[in-house]
Order: C-alpha cells, then sequence, then structure tokens
C-alpha cells in the first residue's frame, strides 16, 4: 500500500493525511482503496504502452494502404499493357 500512496502524484502532505487515516480504516476499506490505487497506479504506467500502440497500429495501417495502392496501380498498369 505504501509504494502505492507513494507513486501518487500529490504533495507529500496529502501523502502523509492519507497515510494516518489508514489506521483507522476497516478491511473493507483498505481493500477498496487498494484497489483503487492500483487502478490509479496501472493507468498511468502503462499510458504511454496505449499511445504507443496507437502510433504503431497508425504506422501498420498507413503502409498497408501504400501497399494496396502499389498493388492496384501495377495491376492497372498489366491491364493496360494486356488491351
Amino acid at each position: 500500500m505504501g509504494f502505492l500512496i507513494a507513486s501518487l502524484e500529490m504533495s507529500n502532505e496529502q501523502r502523509e493525511a492519507m497515510l494516518s487515516l489508514l489506521p483507522e480504516m476497516t478491511e473493507a476499506q483498505l481493500e477498496e482503496l487498494t484497489d483503487v490505487l492500483e487502478a490509479s497506479y496501472l493507468q498511468a504506467a502503462t499510458k504511454n504502452v496505449d499511445d504507443e500502440f496507437v502510433a504503431g497500429l497508425k504506422s501498420v495501417e498507413e503502409k498497408y494502404e501504400e501497399a494496396v495502392e502499389e498493388v492496384n496501380t501495377n495491376t492497372a498498369k498489366k491491364l493496360d499493357s494486356i488491351s
């Protein structure tokens, strides 16, 4: 739990306030807080992965469109030469 709280983007004062509340929380509240903190951490940690994945998909799409255009052009040339 400490690692997750330390990884949050907040002031030290806010962290200390959160840590001071932990002993007063029930087990269910601690589990829910842990789930929320884990989700927040994972979202922040994987944001760049998502951006890189989208950029990779766009690159693949552009290459695909270029290849299709080249095939269409070559096919049209071959058909014209047959006529």
